[in-house]
């Protein structure tokens, strides 16, 4: 189908669900919606999606009850399309148990998730996966502190990783990983995150879509520029695949350099050298950091980046995913995807809010899929007051209008 007349029955439709079952008809039948188009293939929301079926493929798991701001989750983690192994690893501990350790008299509701992107290896990912909660709760600060208690047990954890790990150059496990972790404590939410996994969060119904991370990519120009001072160097690559050649490398200059590569439209990738990263903040990766192993301190550092945010009535749901992710798939078509079970799927699922996560966070792997993303695939959606407010006024609606016709088709057979 030409693009054009897809925008034409789009328009002329009376809303968008009608839209969808055009594009739905056409697939049905064969066509590409945008198959004589030279642009980048587009991809049509559909449940057909949903229930397309991989290999290795597990359903996505759910919560079962609400616990405080928390109402719903769902999650799941893929090794991917091209992957052989899967380097991911996720956490989710609904509420976080007190410590024999501690001495507050009253330990309060705090839920905990985890995304761990791990390369070079699932060493460290793994570790943080089984250990770091261990190590955060431990924290003197922790819950008092969060903010500073999150700092100190990453630096805690690497550390640590370090010494069971990477006792020698040649009995070191040099695997690293990136790290996204997120704690609901009462109304507030607490992001930390190092690396390019990325937190987003949908607003009022899906309109608005905030990012509360920064990726940790070496095309950041906060960290271009601490790789510059620490006389670091980055390059640039078009390919998944690091170049090992040091002859063929294009290395940055400087900021004026940085720039004009930031601005050519064909997808390339920033790369630290020597260790090839496409990443500036990590744990682990001991050859890289540690002088001993022949590394270089400073640049590629594990200090996370936190964030705080007030929970409202007007927040939807919060979006963790690694960075396979949105490699391609923006910001906003992860909501979308999401939302496209929430609003056309809440019946199928008598809208049961834990069900109808679970399919979302399927959705959005599925729908990084169907765009060909190479990486791993970890996911975690957590419902808040806003989806939960969506779906009770939608189940209103319905049973309003449902009785309406009810009532309608009583009375027509009143002669």
């Amino acid at each position: 189908m030409d693009p054009n007349e897809l925008q034409k029955k789009i328009v002329s439709s009376t809303n968008i669900k009608s839209a969808i079952k055009i594009i739905d008809k056409d697939l049905q039948n064969g066509k590409d919606p945008n198959q004589n188009s030279s642009e980048p293939k587009q991809i049509a929301l559909s449940l057909k999606i949903l229930n397309k079926e991989y290999d290795f493929y597990e359903r996505a798991l759910c919560s079962s009850k609400p616990i405080g701001s928390l109402k719903a989750y769902g999650y799941n983690t893929y090794q991917g399309l091209c992957k052989k192994i899967n380097e991911d690893k996720i956490i989710l501990v609904s509420q976080i148990k007190k410590p024999n350790s501690s001495k507050l008299k009253t330990w309060p509701k705090i839920s905990y998730f985890g995304i761990f992107d791990g390369h070079g290896g699932e060493g460290c990912s793994e570790y943080l996966k089984d250990n770091f909660l261990q190590c955060l709760i431990k924290n003197p600060n922790f819950p008092i502190d969060i903010k500073k208690s999150l700092t100190e047990s990453f630096e805690a954890i690497e550390d640590k990783f370090f010494k069971e790990k990477c006792s020698t150059n040649e009995n070191c496990d040099g695997s690293g990983s990136c790290a996204l972790t997120a704690l609901i404590f009462d109304s507030k939410l607490y992001i930390a995150n190092i690396g390019d996994s990325r937190a987003i969060l949908s607003l009022n119904g899906g309109a608005k879509v905030k990012q509360l991370t920064t990726d940790h990519k070496p095309d950041n120009p906060k960290e271009f520029e601490r790789a510059m001072k620490n006389k670091s160097k980055v390059y640039v690559d078009d390919s998944d695949e690091p170049i090992r050649d040091v002859s063929k490398l294009v290395f940055i200059k400087d900021k004026s350099e940085f720039e004009k590569h930031k601005k050519r439209k064909e997808v390339i990738i920033f790369r630290e050298y020597p260790s090839d990263l496409a990443v500036m903040r990590t744990i682990g990766d001991a050859k890289v950091k540690k002088k001993e192993f022949g590394g270089k301190p400073g640049t590629i550092i594990n200090t996370p980046e936190i964030f705080m945010y007030d929970l409202t009535s007007a927040d939807d749901f919060l979006v963790l995913g690694c960075d396979g992710i949105y490699d391609d798939l923006s910001n906003q078509e992860v909501v979308n995807a999401a939302w496209y079970i929430y609003k056309n799927k809440a019946k199928e699922k008598n809208y049961d809010i834990n069900e109808l996560t679970q399919d979302a966070c399927d959705m959005i792997i599925k729908y990084a899929m169907e765009k060909k993303t190479s990486d791993n695939l970890s996911c975690i959606i957590i419902g808040l007051e806003g989806l939960e407010k969506f779906l009770k006024n939608k189940m209103t609606k319905d049973k309003v209008n449902n009785n309406f016709k009810k009532d309608y088709k009583r009375a027509q057979t009143i002669k």
